[in-house]
């Protein structure tokens, strides 16, 4: 895939993303502008996307190593699958769509989560008021939200 195709994708995440209200100042869309950017500038290259961990050179090539790990993990240990090489622009789609599917809520939606896990019986309303807070947050001022923490810090009955 191009890297002008993979920018798109990036500039449509960017319009989708939900605007952070409680964080107005640390956007996440501020990431994905950095991504949208460096592909329309830079075509994928194995260092924009695969980290040199998993580069076959970023290896311990001493024998002293293999030996000692061969020892000791040999019967602990069974051998693994080889994970299949991926191009760059690959992993690029891998990434773009775990935020596609970030965005349209996929895992939300697959995996509902039951009534009695919102709804604990130790604490019932403790989501309701956390969901409450949450919504106010970003109209509060400065003192009101420290007020507010010292009021829920201190018993008032």
């Amino acid at each position: 895939m191009s890297t002008p195709r993979i920018a798109k994708h990036y500039t449509r995440l960017l319009s989708l993303w939900p605007k952070d209200p409680l964080r107005p100042n640390l956007p996440f869309t501020s990431a994905l502008e950095h991504r949208i950017k460096q592909f329309e500038q830079n075509p994928v290259t194995a260092s924009t996307s695969i980290p040199s961990s998993t580069s076959p050179s970023a290896k311990s090539s001493s024998p002293a190593s293999k030996t000692s790990t061969s020892k000791s993990t040999k019967a602990a240990t069974t051998p693994k699958a080889p994970t299949p090489i991926q191009s760059p622009a690959q992993s690029e789609l891998l990434n773009v769509n775990a935020l596609y599917s970030l965005v349209e809520n996929r895992y939300s939606k697959r995996y509902p989560t039951s009534p009695g896990l919102l709804r604990p019986t130790s604490n019932p309303e403790y989501y309701e008021t956390l969901m409450a807070e949450i919504e106010r947050a970003p109209n509060k001022s400065w003192l009101k939200a420290v007020w507010d923490e010292w009021r829920m810090k201190v018993r008032w009955q």
